[in-house]
């Protein structure tokens, strides 16, 4: 169990690579909730209470929880002003000496969640494993041929819980790599902090496996 304070504010949330799942609390300085936990079978649930940041005003968050991740595993991140709406540049960012252009996508792209916060100023999700990789492939068919070259985040403060490895290789069992398939430059789902962030491309994977090899031969 890690609790993490951070200027937006709070979020207590369990090891991502728990087999038995875990819960994510947050608490952000907004004054809302987001309560979301997934169990060993990845069946997974969500309570949010309003006020919340979502969609265009959770991208700040987002994107710096993203710089962190990259920053984290060595890359070097800068921001660039100048991103255009017209032009598709949510954000631009400076990574490792290239110009990548930033796009966002909430999850769940179904705005019903949203819609029913706004209204009655709560709400409540729940589905299965294969539920959960749906909210992901919905959220990434939503940008399809709008995104290409780009990094797409996909925005899933509010649902931390669902962001763990099994939901990634649950993915890629399903559809495949979607930075192939979409034509993106990077894909990322993004939680709350950087201990629920990952990366959805396959090769990001066997970057980690080699390195792994790599580190039990020097052994």
């Amino acid at each position: 169990m890690r609790i993490t304070g951070q200027p937006i504010g709070t979020v207590v949330e369990g090891p991502p690579e728990n087999p038995d799942g875990r819960h994510v609390d947050s608490r952000p300085s907004s004054g809302g909730r987001s309560w979301s936990s997934i169990d060993g079978k990845g069946t997974y649930c969500a309570e949010l209470s309003d006020p919340l940041d979502r969609g265009r005003g959770g991208e700040e968050h987002a994107v710096g929880v993203l710089i962190q991740a990259r920053q984290g595993r060595g890359d070097d991140v800068v921001r660039l002003a100048g991103a255009r709406d017209d032009r598709g540049e949510d954000r631009l960012l400076l990574i490792n000496g290239r110009r990548v252009v930033v796009q966002f996508v909430s999850v769940p792209a179904d705005q019903s969640v949203w819609k029913e916060l706004s209204i009655g100023g709560t709400s409540r999700t729940s589905g299965s494993s294969e539920q959960a990789v749906q909210l992901i492939r919905e959220a990434l068919t939503h940008k399809k041929c709008k995104a290409a070259d780009t990094l797409l985040v996909l925005d899933a403060a509010h649902l931390g819980a669902i962001v763990c490895p099994s939901l990634v290789e649950s993915y890629h069992e399903a559809h495949g790599d979607p930075e192939t398939e979409f034509a993106l430059f990077e894909a990322w789902i993004v939680g709350p902090t950087v201990r629920s962030t990952l990366r959805l491309g396959k090769s990001h994977r066997q970057e980690v496996t080699a390195a792994g090899k790599a580190m039990r031969l020097e052994r």
